[in-house]
C-alpha cells in the first residue's frame, strides 16, 4: 500500500513495555506509528490516591488482591483481571493479573529484570524437556544490554546469577546502567544465617533508579512497588509511550481491538477496534505489531476468523493460544525468634538460586527462592482481629509480626504443554460484546517432583533461621508471568512466529512480548521480552527499508 492508502506505516496493538519500546524505536527512525490501547490513560497521582483510599474487605485473600488491583480501572469495556474476567476451565487455576491501561502491567510489577542463562535456551537438547529456542543466548545477549539501558536497570556487576557463588554469570558485554540498591539489615542477617547451609545470596537486577536516570528520581524505598511507585523511581511502560508520543507516534486509548483481517495472500490489511460505547473503527497500515501480552494476544488472533482463516490469524500450526507457561509456585510463612525488620527498601531484592541449572532439570524443574520484603500489617491485623485479639494484645502482636514475620516464595520453571491454552469463550462476553478469555491450565509430575524437592529447602531454611513455620502453601500459586501462547520456532508446523518474531503465516504481522518465548526458565520474563522486542524493532526497520 502507498502512504495514501494507510493510516500509518505501523500499527501497534498494546501500549505496555513491549509496545512502547517498539513504538519508540520506530518513531525515532521517522516511521509513522499508531498505538492502539484497550484501556485508558492513568496518572500516578490518581493511582496513589486511589490506593490510599481503597476499601479493604476483611479477608487475607481480598486484602492482597484489592491492595494491588484496587487503584486501577475496572471498566465495562476492559473488565479487571482482579474480578471474574478470566474464565478457568482446567484442573489448576491460572489466576494471573495484568493491567489494561496505557503503560500496561509494569505499572504494578515487582520490577525484577533478569536475563536468562545460556542453558535456558537449550532445554530439550540438554535435558530432554520442553523446547529449544531457534537461537542461543549469544544472539540475544547484545539486546539484553540495550534493554537494560532502555529500562534503566540497576544491578551488581560481576555477580554470579547462577547462585553458585562463583564467577560472574551469565556472560555480559556491557555493565549494568546503574549500581545495585544498598542491602538492608534483613538481607545481611539472612545472608549470614542461610550462608551456613550453602545458600548463596543473589541481589535481583531491577528497574529502580539508584541515581537520577532520565526523569526518574532515586528509589526512596517506599515499599509499595505493588501497586505503584509513588515517585516514579521504578520503570513502567508509560515512560516509553510518553517518549514515543514526543517523537511523533499517535496513541489511541480506550480502543479495544476486536478483529485482525488478512487478504487471501496472507497479508494483514487492517484491524477493527471498538470504543467504550460500542462504536467500531478501522485502521490500515503496512505493518502490524501485536503486543497485547500473553492472554489478550492469542485471544485476538483466535477471534479473527474468516472463510479464508477459519481457525484464526497466524494459526495454521494450531499453536496460537497453546503452550501457556507461568511460574506456578509455593510459599512458606516463617516467624523468626529475633527481630529482623523486613520492609526496608523495595518489595523484592534478595533471591536464592542454588538450583537454577543442572542435570536435575531432567527430573524436576529449575526454581528460585525469593524473599518477599514486605510487611502486610493490614493482613496481620485482619487475621488477629478474626481470632479475637484486641487492645494492647493486638498492638503487641502487630509489633512482633511486623519485626519477625517472613515469607519465602518459590517460583518453578514450567514447560510448554500444548493442552495448556487460552481461547475466546463461546458463551461469555464483556459489555461491548468481546469474548472473555477462557484458560485451561495444568501441571505434570515434573512440577510435582520439583515441589517435593523444594519442600526440603523450606525445612532447611526453618532450621538455619531458627524460625517457626507458620504455614506452607503448595496450592499452585500464580506468579503473573505469562509466556508461550504465540510460541517461537523455525518450523511453521509447530510454532507461531519465527526467530524474528514475524508470524509464519503473515509476513507483515509481528508479535512482541513474552508470549513468543519457547521456554520459561525460573526467572521473571520481562527483560527477555524487552530484549526480543528491541530485536524485533531492528528487524522490522530493516525490512521496511528493503521493501
Amino acid at each position: 500500500m502507498s502512504k495514501q492508502d494507510v493510516d500509518a506505516d505501523v500499527v501497534i496493538i498494546g501500549s505496555g513495555v513491549m509496545g512502547g519500546l517498539i513504538a519508540t524505536q520506530l518513531a525515532k527512525a521517522g516511521k509513522s506509528v499508531i498505538i492502539v490501547e484497550a484501556g485508558p490513560r492513568v496518572s500516578r497521582q490518581e493511582i496513589v490516591e486511589r490506593f490510599r483510599n481503597s476499601p479493604f474487605k476483611m479477608s487475607l485473600t481480598n486484602m492482597k488482591l484489592q491492595g494491588v488491583g484496587s487503584p486501577y480501572p475496572d471498566l465495562p469495556h476492559i473488565p479487571s483481571t482482579y474480578s471474574s474476567y478470566l474464565q478457568q476451565t482446567g484442573p489448576v487455576k491460572y489466576p494471573t493479573k495484568y493491567l489494561r491501561v496505557v503503560g500496561g502491567t509494569t505499572w504494578h510489577f515487582g520490577s525484577a529484570l533478569w536475563r536468562m542463562i545460556p542453558n535456558d535456551f537449550k532445554l530439550q537438547s540438554l535435558y530432554g524437556r520442553g523446547r529449544d529456542w531457534p537461537f542461543g543466548y549469544d544472539e540475544l545477549e547484545p539486546w539484553y544490554g540495550v534493554a537494560e539501558h532502555e529500562l534503566g536497570v540497576s544491578g551488581v556487576d560481576g555477580q554470579d546469577e547462577s547462585g553458585q557463588g562463583g564467577k560472574a554469570w551469565p556472560p555480559r558485554s556491557t555493565p549494568f546502567p546503574m549500581p545495585g540498591l544498598p542491602t538492608s539489615y534483613l538481607f545481611q542477617r539472612l545472608t549470614e544465617l542461610l550462608g551456613k547451609g550453602g545458600y548463596n545470596p543473589v541481589l535481583e537486577p531491577n528497574g529502580r533508579a539508584t541515581r537520577p536516570y532520565g526523569k526518574r528520581p532515586v528509589c526512596a524505598g517506599n515499599n509499595n512497588c505493588n501497586p505503584v511507585c509513588p515517585i516514579a523511581a521504578k520503570y513502567d511502560g508509560s515512560m516509553h509511550i510518553d517518549e514515543a508520543e514526543r517523537l511523533g507516534a499517535k496513541l489511541l486509548d480506550n480502543s479495544v481491538v476486536c478483529q485482525i483481517e488478512a487478504d487471501d495472500s496472507g497479508k494483514i490489511t487492517g484491524i477493527w477496534y471498538k470504543k467504550p460505547n460500542g462504536s467500531t473503527y478501522h485502521l490500515r497500515a503496512n505493518y502490524f505489531v501485536l503486543a497485547a501480552y500473553g492472554i489478550e494476544s492469542p485471544k485476538l488472533l483466535l477471534m479473527s476468523t474468516s472463510a479464508k482463516y477459519p481457525n484464526g490469524i497466524a494459526n495454521s500450526s494450531d499453536q496460537v493460544g497453546r503452550n501457556l507457561m507461568g511460574h506456578t509456585g509455593i510459599s512458606m510463612n516463617l516467624m523468626m525468634n529475633e527481630d529482623i525488620w523486613p520492609g526496608q527498601g523495595p518489595t523484592e531484592l534478595l533471591v536464592y538460586l542454588n538450583n537454577r541449572d543442572g542435570n536435575f532439570r531432567k527430573d524436576f524443574p529449575s526454581y528460585k527462592i525469593k524473599v518477599r520484603n514486605t510487611v502486610p500489617t493490614a493482613d496481620y491485623a485482619a487475621s488477629l482481629i478474626a481470632k479475637g485479639v484486641l487492645g494492647s494484645k493486638l498492638d503487641e502482636e502487630l509489633r512482633k509480626q511486623s519485626a519477625r514475620a517472613l515469607n519465602f516464595a518459590i517460583d518453578f520453571e514450567t514447560l510448554p504443554l500444548p493442552e495448556n491454552r487460552v481461547v475466546p469463550s463461546k458463551t461469555k462476553k464483556d459489555a461491548i460484546g468481546i469474548p472473555l478469555p477462557e484458560i485451561y491450565y495444568s501441571v505434570t509430575d515434573y512440577w510435582h517432583a520439583g515441589k517435593e524437592e523444594r519442600l526440603k529447602d523450606f525445612a532447611k531454611f526453618a532450621e538455619l533461621l531458627n524460625g517457626d513455620v507458620v504455614k506452607i502453601d503448595t496450592n499452585f500459586q500464580d506468579r503473573q508471568h505469562i509466556m508461550g501462547t504465540t510460541i517461537m520456532g523455525d518450523d511453521p508446523k509447530n510454532s507461531v512466529v519465527n526467530r524474528d518474531c514475524q508470524t509464519h503465516d503473515h509476513p507483515n504481522l509481528f508479535i512482541a512480548g513474552t508470549s513468543v518465548m519457547p521456554s520459561a526458565s525460573c526467572m521473571n520474563p520481562t527483560l527477555t521480552g524487552a530484549a526480543l522486542s528491541l530485536r524485533l524493532a531492528d528487524h522490522l526497520l530493516k525490512t521496511m527499508q528493503s521493501a
